[in-house]
Protein backbone atom coordinates (compact mmCIF):
# COMPACT_ATOMS: atom_id res chain seq x y z
CA UNK A 1 0.00 0.00 0.00
CA UNK A 2 3.00 2.16 -0.23
CA UNK A 3 1.89 2.99 -3.97
CA UNK A 4 -0.66 5.30 -2.36
CA UNK A 5 2.14 7.40 -0.68
CA UNK A 6 3.73 8.08 -4.41
CA UNK A 7 3.28 11.70 -5.81
CA UNK A 8 3.18 9.94 -8.98
CA UNK A 9 0.05 7.48 -8.47
CA UNK A 10 -1.96 10.58 -7.21
CA UNK A 11 -0.85 12.60 -10.79
CA UNK A 12 -2.04 9.97 -12.62
CA UNK A 13 -5.29 9.19 -10.83
CA UNK A 14 -6.14 12.36 -10.72
CA UNK A 15 -5.58 12.95 -14.47
CA UNK A 16 -7.78 10.07 -15.49
CA UNK A 17 -10.54 11.34 -13.33
CA UNK A 18 -10.23 14.92 -14.67
CA UNK A 19 -10.64 13.02 -18.23
CA UNK A 20 -13.48 11.40 -17.69
CA UNK A 21 -15.66 13.74 -16.42
CA UNK A 22 -14.14 16.56 -18.78
CA UNK A 23 -15.63 13.13 -21.72
CA UNK A 24 -18.51 13.29 -19.76
CA UNK A 25 -19.17 16.87 -19.56
CA UNK A 26 -18.50 17.06 -23.01
CA UNK A 27 -20.92 14.88 -24.11
CA UNK A 28 -23.48 16.69 -21.88
CA UNK A 29 -22.66 20.06 -24.32
CA UNK A 30 -23.13 18.33 -27.28
CA UNK A 31 -26.25 16.60 -26.85
CA UNK A 32 -27.76 20.37 -25.69
CA UNK A 33 -25.77 21.51 -28.77
CA UNK A 34 -27.97 19.27 -30.58
CA UNK A 35 -30.78 20.03 -28.41
CA UNK A 36 -30.60 24.02 -28.91
CA UNK A 37 -29.96 23.74 -33.06
CA UNK A 38 -33.13 21.60 -33.42
CA UNK A 39 -35.16 23.89 -31.48
CA UNK A 40 -33.58 26.95 -33.27
CA UNK A 41 -34.77 25.26 -36.89
CA UNK A 42 -38.29 24.63 -34.96
CA UNK A 43 -38.75 28.31 -33.88
CA UNK A 44 -37.57 28.81 -37.44
CA UNK A 45 -40.04 26.47 -39.66
CA UNK A 46 -42.91 27.63 -37.34
CA UNK A 47 -41.80 31.75 -37.62
CA UNK A 48 -41.91 31.40 -41.40
CA UNK A 49 -45.35 29.15 -41.46
CA UNK A 50 -46.88 31.97 -39.72
CA UNK A 51 -45.53 34.61 -42.08
CA UNK A 52 -47.07 32.67 -44.79
CA UNK A 53 -50.51 32.10 -43.18
CA UNK A 54 -50.51 36.13 -42.13
CA UNK A 55 -49.37 36.69 -45.20
CA UNK A 56 -52.36 34.57 -47.56
CA UNK A 57 -54.76 36.14 -44.76
CA UNK A 58 -53.58 38.97 -45.82
CA UNK A 59 -53.99 39.19 -49.59
CA UNK A 60 -57.23 37.07 -49.31
CA UNK A 61 -59.09 39.29 -47.11
CA UNK A 62 -57.63 42.52 -48.17
CA UNK A 63 -56.45 42.90 -44.83
CA UNK A 64 -53.44 44.69 -44.49
CA UNK A 65 -54.41 48.19 -42.90
CA UNK A 66 -57.21 46.24 -40.95
CA UNK A 67 -56.75 46.54 -37.35
CA UNK A 68 -55.05 42.72 -35.58
CA UNK A 69 -54.54 43.78 -32.22
CA UNK A 70 -57.04 47.13 -31.20
CA UNK A 71 -55.45 47.07 -27.65
CA UNK A 72 -52.26 47.83 -29.07
CA UNK A 73 -53.51 49.33 -32.86
CA UNK A 74 -51.96 47.36 -34.95
CA UNK A 75 -52.63 46.22 -38.21
CA UNK A 76 -52.36 42.80 -39.79
CA UNK A 77 -49.58 44.45 -42.07
CA UNK A 78 -47.68 45.99 -39.50
CA UNK A 79 -47.49 42.66 -37.91
CA UNK A 80 -46.30 40.98 -40.64
CA UNK A 81 -43.04 43.65 -41.16
CA UNK A 82 -42.69 43.37 -37.12
CA UNK A 83 -42.59 39.34 -37.78
CA UNK A 84 -39.96 39.55 -40.50
CA UNK A 85 -38.14 41.88 -38.58
CA UNK A 86 -37.60 39.74 -36.07
CA UNK A 87 -37.18 36.37 -38.11
CA UNK A 88 -34.10 38.32 -39.55
CA UNK A 89 -32.63 39.60 -36.29
CA UNK A 90 -33.49 35.99 -34.19
CA UNK A 91 -33.95 33.63 -37.09
CA UNK A 92 -31.98 34.15 -40.00
CA UNK A 93 -30.02 31.25 -41.68
CA UNK A 94 -26.57 33.04 -40.69
CA UNK A 95 -27.38 33.60 -37.41
CA UNK A 96 -27.94 29.15 -37.41
CA UNK A 97 -24.32 29.45 -39.32
CA UNK A 98 -23.19 30.90 -36.62
CA UNK A 99 -24.81 29.49 -33.67
CA UNK A 100 -23.60 25.88 -35.38
CA UNK A 101 -19.67 26.86 -35.49
CA UNK A 102 -19.84 28.32 -31.88
CA UNK A 103 -18.56 26.51 -28.76
CA UNK A 104 -21.05 27.17 -26.15
CA UNK A 105 -20.40 26.85 -22.43
CA UNK A 106 -22.61 24.95 -20.21
CA UNK A 107 -24.14 28.58 -18.95
CA UNK A 108 -24.68 30.01 -22.58
CA UNK A 109 -25.75 26.37 -23.83
CA UNK A 110 -28.46 26.76 -20.82
CA UNK A 111 -29.39 29.80 -21.26
CA UNK A 112 -29.89 29.79 -25.14
CA UNK A 113 -32.27 26.97 -24.77
CA UNK A 114 -34.40 28.89 -22.03
CA UNK A 115 -34.43 31.38 -24.44
CA UNK A 116 -35.02 29.76 -27.65
CA UNK A 117 -37.50 28.10 -25.56
CA UNK A 118 -39.74 30.81 -24.15
CA UNK A 119 -39.37 32.00 -28.08
CA UNK A 120 -41.24 28.78 -29.62
CA UNK A 121 -43.48 29.27 -26.68
CA UNK A 122 -44.77 33.06 -27.90
CA UNK A 123 -44.47 31.84 -31.51
CA UNK A 124 -46.80 28.46 -31.23
CA UNK A 125 -49.32 31.31 -29.13
CA UNK A 126 -49.23 33.29 -31.95
CA UNK A 127 -49.85 30.48 -34.62
CA UNK A 128 -53.14 29.53 -32.61
CA UNK A 129 -54.55 33.08 -32.26
CA UNK A 130 -53.80 33.72 -35.98
CA UNK A 131 -55.41 30.12 -36.74
CA UNK A 132 -58.50 31.27 -34.52
CA UNK A 133 -58.83 34.57 -36.40
CA UNK A 134 -58.87 33.13 -39.97
CA UNK A 135 -61.09 30.25 -38.77
CA UNK A 136 -63.43 33.14 -37.59
CA UNK A 137 -63.20 35.48 -40.68
CA UNK A 138 -63.50 32.52 -42.83
CA UNK A 139 -66.68 31.15 -41.19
Amino acid sequence: MTIFLKPEFWYTTISIIAAFVIFYLSLGLKSGKKFLIRLFKANQTLSLSIQKNLSEFIDKNNAYNSIAFPERNITYGHFLEQMKTEFNMNLSESLFTKLKKSKLSKVELTSLIDSFNKQNEALRLIDVDLKLIIRKVES
